[in-house]
């Protein structure tokens, strides 16, 4: 078999009398589903008990392992993991408006989950099922692409047994949702070397949710859309992802506006980009316009003052005020200005600060935003808080004031504020102390990623390894917009753990372990030499 063979082509074909390969069946009407139907059974003869265990053992034990902390963490903490944002997101759901602060795509889960007995039981039951899922989805792309089965489990396991990743699980945040979402855009595009139609309709249709469950998601679109121009897809099938993509975004842009007189997703990119600024932001050197003044973080008497430690230790970068603390603050700006509130006039007043501080500082800008992506990486293993997504024993919001206990009781008909449920949270807090991703191992997958990806630069999306160009990019644009765009949380980051680890798993698989032939597709012309048919490509 030739290096150049592919798993969406059939890699062994029956012979005929004369000893050479058929040619390709003509087309008929109900080929379609007939494949459809062809490809169901063979999916569900995978799934069979006896196919599990003899075929995926590793996988299988690793999966009913990881449902043990998942069932600990349901028992664990009630009604759920909670921070500010979670009141926002069952706010959203029940008043059925638009957030201006955060998209409400989200809004829209809990909304439908809403309408069920207690909802926030069920919403992080079907978040832990989500995690599952993206380790599922991981496994299976592997092995399509000929890994064997221990290297694919392996490449799954963060998903399944980090700690982290099941209290993100745990939370009301719409991050694993983000996660399973994009990973099935990935599985999508990933499986064929040229996409098919359907395939980018329906990567379209998920992107477009993706950009309004989270702030960075319109980031990710450009990346898969650059994938799509590698791929040559064909301008119909560009076009019908683009249209895909569009018409519910510009839908939901359209709907904002009628809510807030604005053209946008939310009130709130300007104002985040301005916290981002407060790392560096010299008023010296920019020079802000009278009306800009008030923006510049001196102006800010209530942020707390860093602990005094050793300007180049760690301690001294994470005891430093955060974008979040600049922008929250109780005499922020744009609490007490013309115009008090998350707005479109103050949105655009943030926004042409921070244009002039990243013109102005350009080098500075980078550098807090190196500096807060090596932190993602080197220091947030072992602080138990919410910007590391581990369980603590005390909940993120102390006290629930009455407008977040209003927001739970509306949607969730409680007013209950986070809490341990003993001795459950006790063998969940034991079990997280030693089981978790370190950030370290996480820094050197992506690396390692980085490496596949540059060899492989001749053959992006032609093999197993040229495949890792697309979840490779979506996982290092998952944890660099953030720095730029507003301030790295590591919650942020996860999304890009299991696209990282299966960017990885690609570059390792050969074209020689072919693909099982159940999962070959049954319709591909194959030479007689078992390479490849460029004309039978779709």
């Amino acid at each position: 078999m030739r290096g150049s063979s592919v798993p969406d082509l059939k890699l062994s074909a029956a012979r005929d009398s004369s000893g050479q390969p058929p040619r390709p069946a003509p087309a008929r009407a109900g080929r379609g589903s007939a494949d459809w139907r062809a490809a169901a059974r063979r999916a569900a003869a995978e799934l069979a008990p006896r196919s599990l265990w003899r075929r995926h053992r590793l996988f299988t034990i690793l999966v009913l392992i990881s449902l043990v902390p998942r069932i600990l963490a349901a028992l664990s903490f009630r009604p759920a993991l909670l921070t500010a944002d979670s009141f926002l997101y069952m706010q959203g759901a029940v008043q059925h408006n638009l957030g201006t602060i955060r998209p409400s795509g989200y809004s829209l889960f809990l909304a439908l989950v809403g309408v069920l007995p207690h909802p926030l039981l069920v919403v992080t039951t079907l978040q832990h099922l989500m995690g599952i899922g993206v380790a599922v989805i991981v496994y299976a792309l592997l092995r399509y692409w000929g890994l064997p089965g221990w290297g694919a489990a392996l490449a799954a396991a963060p998903v399944l047994l980090d700690t982290r990743e099941v209290a993100l699980e745990s939370y009301i945040l719409p991050d694993t949702l983000f996660c399973l979402v994009l990973l099935i855009v990935v599985a999508l595009l990933a499986t064929r070397h040229v996409p098919r139609m359907w395939q980018c309709v329906s990567a379209g249709l998920l992107l477009a949710y993706v950009t309004v469950l989270r702030g960075n998601g319109l980031v990710l679109v450009v990346v898969v859309a650059v994938f799509l121009l590698i791929r040559r897809v064909g301008w119909r099938a560009f076009a019908a992802a683009a249209a895909a993509f569009a018409v519910p975004v510009l839908g939901y842009v359209l709907v904002f506006h009628s809510q807030y007189g604005q053209f946008n997703l939310t009130s709130s990119d300007g104002l985040f980009l301005w916290s981002r600024t407060t790392s560096f932001a010299n008023c010296a050197v920019i020079k802000p316009a009278p009306d800009l003044a008030p923006l510049c973080p001196n102006k800010q008497t209530s942020i707390k003052t860093p602990n005094r430690a050793p300007a180049w230790s760690v301690s001294a970068l994470l005891n430093e005020p955060t974008p979040a603390d600049y922008l929250w603050a109780s005499d922020a700006w744009w609490r007490h200005d013309a115009h008090p509130g998350i707005n479109a006039a103050n949105n655009k007043l943030g926004l042409q600060f921070a244009l002039d501080a990243i013109k102005a500082q350009p080098l500075d800008y980078l550098k807090v935003s190196a500096r807060d992506i090596l932190l993602t990486f080197l220091a947030t293993d072992r602080p138990q808080s919410n910007t590391t997504m581990t369980f603590t024993t005390k909940p993120h919001i102390a006290v629930l004031p009455s407008y977040y206990a209003r927001d739970i009781q509306q949607y969730a008909g409680t007013t209950s504020n986070t809490h341990p449920v003993y001795p459950y949270a006790y063998f969940l807090l034991l079990y997280q102390q030693p089981v978790y991703f370190p950030g370290l191992l996480f820094l050197l997958v992506l690396l390692a990623g980085l490496v596949i990806v540059v060899r492989n630069w001749r053959r992006w999306g032609r093999t197993a390894a040229g495949m890792a160009v697309l979840p490779w990019a979506l996982a290092a644009v998952s944890v660099i917009t953030p720095a730029l765009l507003t301030q790295s949380l590591y919650r942020y980051a996860m999304v890009a753990i299991p696209l990282a680890c299966l960017a990885v798993g690609l570059g390792f698989a050969r074209p020689c372990q072919a693909v099982q032939p159940s999962l070959a597709q049954p319709d591909e012309p194959v030479r007689q030499d078992g390479a490849s048919d460029p004309a039978g490509l779709p």
